[in-house]
C-alpha cells in the first residue's frame, strides 16, 4: 500500500521541527542562560508490528523485547539533540489464513540522530521526540522455506523514521537520575520511488513508497551529567 501523503507529512514535521530547534538555540545564544546537563538514558520495553502483504500471505516482524540507548546533547534546556540505538530480538514469521510459521530469527536495530523538546521543571515533564536515520534488519538464516519453497535473504540497510512522545520524572532535589518512558512509532521505508519531472507549468518533485509500521512501549533511567 502507498504512503505518499503520510511520509510527506512525516518528512515535512521533521523538517519543521528541526528549524524550530535551531531557530531557539540561536535565540538562546543571543539571550544567555545556561543549557540542560547532557542525559544518558537506557530503556527496556516491548516492540511489535511491522506488516508486509506477500502474494498468499503476511511476512510480520513478530513481537520482541527492545533496548534502548540513547544521548541527549542540549541545544538550550527545552531541547536537545538525540543520537539513539534502538535494537529489537524477535523473529520473522509467515502468517496465511490458516498457520503461522517462524522463517527465521532477526534483529531489528535502529540507528537514528533527532530532537528531543519537552518541559523543564514540573514532577512529570512530558517530551516529544522525532528522529530520521536507518534500520539494519539482520536475519539468523540466510535462506527460508515458504509453502515449500526455498528463498535466499540478506541482511539490509533501509531508510526509517521516528515518532514518539513520553515523560521523564526525576529523584531528589539534584534531579541527576530519573524515569524515562516512552511510546514510539518506526516507520521503515521499502519500495521507494522518486523522480522530478520538467514542463511548461513548472518543475515537480515525486516520492512514493512503503514502509513497515513498528512500534516500542519502553521505560527505564536518565542520568544527566555536568550542568
Amino acid at each position: 500500500m502507498k504512503k505518499t501523503q503520510r511520509l510527506s507529512l512525516l518528512a515535512l514535521g521533521l523538517i519543521l521541527l528541526t528549524a524550530f530547534g535551531a531557530s531557539d538555540a540561536l535565540a538562546q545564544k543571543s539571550g544567555g542562560g545556561l543549557p540542560a546537563p547532557i542525559e544518558f538514558s537506557a530503556t527496556y520495553g516491548s516492540m511489535w508490528g511491522g506488516n508486509i502483504e506477500t502474494w498468499n500471505g503476511t511476512l510480520r516482524t513478530a513481537t520482541g523485547p527492545s533496548l534502548g540507548l540513547a544521548l541527549d546533547i542540549p541545544i538550550h534546556p527545552a531541547m536537545a539533540i538525540e543520537l539513539s540505538y534502538t535494537r529489537q530480538d524477535g523473529a520473522l514469521d509467515y502468517e496465511t489464513r490458516n498457520s503461522t510459521s517462524t522463517l527465521t530469527d532477526m534483529s531489528v536495530n535502529f540507528w537514528q540522530i533527532g530532537v528531543v523538546r519537552g518541559l523543564t521543571s514540573g514532577k512529570v515533564r512530558p517530551f516529544l521526540t522525532t528522529a530520521i536515520g536507518a534500520t539494519y534488519f539482520s536475519p539468523e538464516k540466510s535462506t527460508v522455506v515458504v509453502d515449500e519453497e526455498i528463498f535466499s535473504i540478506d541482511s539490509s540497510t533501509k531508510f526509517s523514521f521516528m515518532i514518539g512522545a513520553g515523560f521523564k520524572a526525576y529523584f531528589g532535589e539534584s534531579e541527576k537520575i530519573g524515569l524515562r518512558a516512552s511510546i514510539k512509532t518506526f516507520p521503515t521505508m521499502y519500495d521507494t520511488e522518486g523522480g522530478v519531472w520538467f514542463g511548461t507549468g513548472g518543475a515537480s518533485l515525486g516520492f512514493s513508497g512503503s514502509a513497515l509500521w513498528q512500534w516500542e512501549a519502553a521505560a527505564g533511567l536518565t542520568v544527566k551529567f555536568g550542568g
